[in-house]
């Protein structure tokens, strides 16, 4: 294990302490929409979620993914209201913790708050990666962008989300997968 998910592992199990209660999110349903005032943090004890936003030409962009031991839409904690949704990717568990006492554990435990800024400061690297994926404009360059960023491709059934990722159709992707799988091999 090394020392950034050691790291994450302690702000996880030390706000999990601080935990009102839990709830689960079915696939395809919704913990937040647009516009729902922040009340709560998340952390994902099991499943997926996203974060996403519908785009005017009525697509959907996914902002992140967050799997179990992630917290949900962190940057919200200094917002009165979501600008995003969150959907459940797969059916999942959450722990909630009332957004003041995270205000106020975050103000007042300096242990707490450095392992935070330390997690914001990790999120903030994965979303500039994701941002320099996006800008580019072949499909080929964002696949490429995100194997260089993420390792090998993940499984076939996991391609369509991939392909959401990298703001991409799915048809797309798996165009370019094969354009790729076929130079390799001749």
């Amino acid at each position: 294990m090394n020392m950034i998910t050691i790291m994450f592992a302690n702000l996880f199990q030390s706000l999990a302490k601080y935990a009102a209660n839990s709830i689960t999110v079915r696939q395809g349903g919704y913990l937040f929409h647009v516009e729902d005032p922040v009340s709560a943090l998340f952390l994902v004890e099991a499943g997926e979620l996203a974060l996403v936003r519908d785009q005017q030409d009525g697509s959907t962009i996914v902002l992140n993914r967050v799997q179990s031991g992630a917290i949900v839409a962190e940057a919200s904690i200094y917002s009165d209201r979501y600008h995003c949704a969150c959907i459940g990717e797969k059916t999942s568990r959450l722990l909630c913790l009332p957004i003041a006492g995270v205000r106020k554990l975050l103000a007042n435990d300096r242990d707490i708050s450095l392992l935070w800024a330390a997690y914001l400061a990790t999120e903030l690297q994965k979303t500039r990666a994701r941002c320099e994926i996006l800008s580019r404009n072949k499909v080929s360059e964002r696949l490429a962008g995100w194997l260089a960023w993420n390792g090998p491709l993940p499984p076939k059934g996991r391609w369509k989300t991939l392909a959401a990722e990298i703001g991409v159709s799915p048809e797309a992707l798996y165009r370019e997968i094969k354009r790729q799988t076929k130079s390799k091999r001749g």
